[in-house]
């Protein structure tokens, strides 16, 4: 009896324990991605499970939020509709090759030269140029590349080997004729990507005598990890201050345009506005009962499974199909509503952490930065009871709008030094010049003050404050007496020298 119900059990645990984990593993890797990669996996998952469909909703381009419609105006930011032109270029289809993920596929007989004047606007005139570039030969390669490029002004990563076999042509002439389209204005358009669009403005930049060596080291190597602002963890391999990452990452994001084909005036032949924002997970918004959070995924798709493959899974009994159709039919019903329920509980965990974060830091959204209390996501995991592991893949590389019209990351709101460095700011602000805190004095400060620090974090966080030792605070206050000193004595001097020019 006992090994029969060892077995028993057994084949129990057999049989639940894999659903269970391929479950919770779908959950966990859903739960962890940016909106980007989620958008990516979505698209996939349609192509690859005719069992799973997914609506979209229109949405506001800033904040992401569902629109009533195209032509209204954003009920949660108030964003303007969209102009005709820009609607064509957001709505429309994406002029790609053929391999390019997002875009529809023409068929082989397509004329590259049709699509090129609905690509971008200075379509035509780039083409021109472009054939002004390269040799006469090549005309046909230009004509299909300008033809591939999308409304972003990019290029398939695939498009060279892409266009050497539809032209039925040499790769080192097309990849010749696509250096050519890149060296042309906007900078960065053909590119194969964001990464290599910035790659070659920073290019042009070098060329024109003004290098930048850590962003294009940061754009080649890490530009995953300061998009999603690790920059303490950049800045220990790359042995610099985070302040130092953060402060390449902004000239980044406010001097270079990931997108060279927005806001490309082909009048001026210059770019006449930046990238697009980054758009927002979550969406936190002030009310009459105080401050309420929106999940933007939950609002923006409308999921659900085939009806047709639902009736076929509860029918199967009765369906005259072979073993195969009906391995199809059940395995694909059951991927759906994984992947359906994995999304769902992404969203209700976004929602939970977006809730705790309202109520734990009320005054930071109130008032602002200077209101930030410290807070770790240990401390949000145990208030909601998860791990804290989940809490953190809930929050990285995501973002939310703020109630003041900001979206910043999640990790704004744990920081828990800022206090500690806005407390050590205002003490050396009230110092005296000529005797300033030592950092042993500076800790005794904060400490009877309630904020609990040792004197290496002050020493750090000066560092990262762009504040000096005491030695050369004092130095520098003694100098800048001595300045105004010498400037009065001079001025004293010009005084008493006037009466005597005067009777002269």
């Amino acid at each position: 009896m006992d090994a029969l119900e060892l077995r028993v059990e057994s084949s129990a645990t057999q049989q639940t324990t894999p659903n269970i984990s391929y479950r919770q593993i779908a959950a966990v890797r859903l739960l962890q991605l940016p909106n980007p990669e989620l958008e990516a996996t979505i698209a996939r998952t349609l192509e690859e499970n005719p069992a799973f469909e997914a609506e979209t909703r229109a949405c506001c381009p800033r904040c992401n939020s569902p629109l009533e419609s195209p032509l209204a105006p954003c009920p949660a930011c108030g964003a303007g509709p969209r102009t005709p032109d820009e609607r064509r270029r957001e709505d429309g289809p994406d002029f790609d090759g053929p391999s390019y993920s997002g875009g529809y596929v023409e068929d082989e007989s397509d004329d590259p030269m049709s699509r090129v004047a609905a690509t971008i606007p200075t379509g035509e005139t780039l083409l021109q140029t472009l054939c002004l570039s390269i040799p006469a030969d090549d005309a046909h390669i230009a004509e299909y590349l300008v033809g591939s490029l999308d409304h972003h002004g990019f290029l398939p990563v695939s498009i060279v080997a892409d266009a050497a076999s539809a032209l039925e042509c040499d790769e080192a002439r097309v990849e010749q004729a696509l250096l050519a389209l890149q060296r042309l204005d906007p900078a960065g358009i053909g590119a194969r990507g964001a990464q290599e669009c910035l790659l070659i403005q920073l290019d042009r930049l070098r060329d024109a005598d003004d290098p930048h060596p850590l962003a294009e080291t940061l754009v080649r190597e890490h530009l995953r990890d300061v998009a999603y602002r690790r920059f303490r963890e950049v800045a220990k391999r790359l042995g610099l201050t985070p302040k130092r990452i953060e402060a390449e990452w902004e000239f980044i994001r406010h001097d270079l345009y990931p997108y060279p084909a927005h806001g490309f005036d082909s009048l001026s032949g210059a770019l006449t506005t930046s990238a697009a924002p980054v758009r927002p997970d979550v969406v936190i918004r002030a009310t009459s009962d105080g401050f309420v959070a929106e999940v933007v995924e939950r609002n923006r798709y409308v999921l659900r499974v085939n009806p047709e493959y639902i009736w076929a899974r509860k029918n199967l009994v009765r369906l005259q199909c072979d073993d195969d159709a009906r391995t199809h039919i059940r395995s694909h019903v059951e991927q759906a509503q994984t992947f359906i329920a994995a999304l769902r509980q992404r969203w209700e965990t976004m929602q939970r952490v977006s809730d705790a974060l309202i109520e734990m830091q009320r005054e930071f959204l109130e008032i602002g930065q200077s209101a930030l209390k410290p807070l770790t996501r240990a401390d949000v995991a145990r208030k909601i009871g998860l791990h804290e592991s989940t809490v953190s893949r809930a929050t990285d590389g995501k973002f939310v709008l703020l109630p003041n019209g900001r979206t910043a990351s999640f990790d704004d709101f744990f920081d828990a030094s800022l206090p500690a460095k806005k407390a050590l700011c205002d003490i050396i602000t009230e110092e005296n010049p000529q005797r300033p805190y030592s950092d042993e004095q500076l800790m005794r400060i904060l400490q009877r003050q309630g904020i609990e620090i040792a004197r290496r974090t002050i020493a750090k966080y000066r560092e990262e404050l762009q504040i000096l030792p005491s030695r050369l605070r004092r130095s520098r206050s003694g100098q800048r007496q001595s300045d105004h000193q010498e400037h009065e004595e001079r001025q004293e001097q010009h005084k008493s020298q006037r009466p005597a020019l005067a009777t002269a």
